[in-house]
């Protein structure tokens, strides 16, 4: 009884080793087909094997690319000339009027405007050049629109100092009032004197410069504006009637009083 048991052990151990080594075989031989695998095969290689690698996912051989034909030169065409016509000035509509005068910057951005910006003073400024008898309005930094004018009948030239001396101020004014005048068709009003004309005549009347009436010195004067014209001859001929005020004729004044609101800025040049 023992000894068959001692064989049966001997036989069990010995199919033991059998089957490990076994085991041990195919894994070596799947480590070294692993191995080959991940080593580059040359095709020089796989032609004896007898083993082709598969065929790529996209064959570039497959697309044909074909060159775009060359453009053909268009026809050379000889222009035909054409007879030069005298030009004629561009016609517009101004106010329901057409005319030939073209709108200047300001009135085009005038005529833009859909909000109540052109009420507003800031949107306003008039530049007066003495020497060029022009009033210059602008609207919002464009030039609007120029106006002849005259001054102040003064032979001397320069800013006003006094009043009486018939001279136009010169320097940075408001409109700070526009009436309507039977005389002048509407009066805006600047507010003449400002401060630095104050200090002038002040500096001038204590130094003793300023004419003295009925014993005392006259003032500095006022009620200066922009006025109509009740003799539009002496405004077409540029000759200075006024005793310091600026004359536009009365259409241009009415014009002046309907766009200019109450607190433009007015700069007066020589």
């Amino acid at each position: 009884m023992g000894r068959t048991i001692y064989y049966l052990f001997r036989l069990m151990t010995a199919a033991a080793f059998v089957f490990v080594n076994a085991a041990s075989s195919a894994r070596a031989e799947s480590s070294a087909a692993i191995m080959l695998q991940s080593q580059p095969i040359t095709a020089e290689d796989a032609e004896h094997s007898g083993d082709l690698p598969p065929p790529p996912p996209y064959d570039p051989t497959v697309v044909k690319y074909v060159d775009p034909p060359m453009p053909t030169a268009d026809p050379q065409i000889t222009p035909t000339p054409t007879p030069t016509a005298t030009p004629t000035p561009s016609m517009v509509k101004i106010d329901g009027v057409i005319t030939d005068r073209v709108p200047t910057p300001g009135q085009l951005l005038y005529k833009a405007t859909r909000d109540i910006s052109f009420l507003d003073p800031l949107s306003w400024s008039v530049t007066v050049l003495k020497k060029r008898h022009q009033l210059l309005v602008y609207y919002k930094g464009r030039l609007f629109k120029t106006y002849h004018a005259v001054f102040g009948r003064s032979f001397e030239p320069g800013t006003k100092l006094w009043e009486g001396d018939r001279r136009t101020p010169e320097g940075v004014y408001a409109i700070v009032d526009e009436h309507p005048s039977r005389r002048w068709e509407w009066c805006l009003t600047l507010n003449y004197p400002n401060v630095l004309d104050r200090r002038r005549y002040e500096q001038l009347r204590d130094g003793g410069a300023v004419p003295v009436e009925d014993g005392r010195p006259v003032g500095v004067g006022g009620r200066i504006g922009i006025h109509g014209s009740d003799n539009p001859l002496l405004n077409r001929g540029n000759i200075n009637w006024t005793t310091g005020c600026i004359s536009v004729n009365d259409q241009d004044v009415d014009e002046l009083h309907k766009l200019l609101p109450t607190g433009t800025v007015v700069i007066i040049k020589p």
